[in-house]
């Protein structure tokens, strides 16, 4: 018989009740799980409190901050200096840029805001693009690239003729008499309703000046020698040249873009024209297929 049996025997025999502890080991058990749990509970909450508090505490700080800032920082930091970089070319001077940016003399250097007077000073015909940049503490930095004529365009607008000076995107950023005096080859036949600063021409023109430019640019020789080109109209959309070079007498019908290379197979033939003395009977050489075509005075 084992121990436990002989325990519960000489219990019996003495009528000893039996308690049974296990249930109260359990009791203990869930009381200090409570115990632990409530604990756990009261940390939690010491801590939500605390994070509350440093939440409050930061967004005092920051508010305090501010009004030191508007009160007392930010009127007192200024642009002192406002330094314009322009093209060497560009025709407005330093003045009409700040007049144009719309600054004021010591502006506060927080309320100052780049972005704004970069596309103000764009919204100008003159210029092409804006650069502005702020240095702490009282530096405000400018750059300027200008437009720049590429051509003078003779504008029809009712019974009047306008020059204006227009750049390879077709923008015109100048009218008047003033632009006359500009040594650029001229492109007449152009009609606009109301012209006027700011005005682009047409995709169709755009597109001819730009060929343009790119004739400039691999060869300013070449560029130089177009006195005057003429737009003909064929269609709303579609259009031919007439190109006047500055030192021959025969007018040369492209189509409506120019290259290099045409460029250079025109003036062949146009020496070989002077050369042969045809310039006095033909009117017109025409380049618009690969064989050139005589156009002879009177047909």
């Amino acid at each position: 018989m084992s121990q436990a049996q002989e325990y519960n025997k000489e219990f019996n025999n003495h009528n000893i009740p039996f308690y049974d502890y296990s249930n109260t080991e359990h009791k203990l058990v869930n009381a200090a799980e409570r115990a632990a749990k409530d604990d756990r509970h009261q940390k939690r909450r010491e801590n939500t409190v605390k994070t509350f508090k440093i939440i409050i505490a930061v967004l005092l700080t920051v508010v305090i901050l501010q009004i030191v800032y508007h009160l007392y920082f930010a009127r007192n930091v200024v642009i002192d200096k406002i330094k314009v970089r322009t093209d060497q070319n560009f025709v407005m001077t330093n003045d009409d840029v700040l007049e144009m940016a719309g600054l004021k003399v010591s502006e506060s250097y927080f309320a100052i805001e780049p972005e704004a007077i970069k596309k103000r000073l764009e919204s100008y015909p003159q210029v092409a693009s804006a650069v502005v940049e702020k240095r702490f503490p009282d530096t405000l930095l400018i750059d300027i690239k200008g437009r720049y004529p590429l051509a003078i365009c003779l504008i029809e607008a009712g019974n009047r003729v306008i020059p204006a000076a227009v750049d390879s995107e077709g923008v015109v950023f100048q009218l008047g008499k003033s632009v006359i005096d500009l040594d650029l080859p001229v492109v007449s036949g152009i009609k606009f309703t109301e012209p006027r600063v700011g005005a682009v021409l047409p995709s169709s023109v755009i597109a001819f000046l730009e060929s343009l430019n790119n004739l400039k640019v691999e060869s300013s020789v070449y560029f130089n020698s177009i006195s005057e080109c003429r737009i003909i109209r064929k269609n709303d959309n579609d259009f031919d040249v007439l190109m006047y070079p500055r030192n021959y007498s025969i007018p040369v019908r492209i189509g409506n873009r120019i290259s290099k290379d045409v460029f250079t197979y025109m003036l062949l033939v146009l020496d070989v024209v002077h050369q042969e003395g045809l310039e006095k009977d033909l009117s017109e050489l025409d380049f618009r297929t690969d064989k050139v075509v005589y156009k002879v005075k009177g047909e």
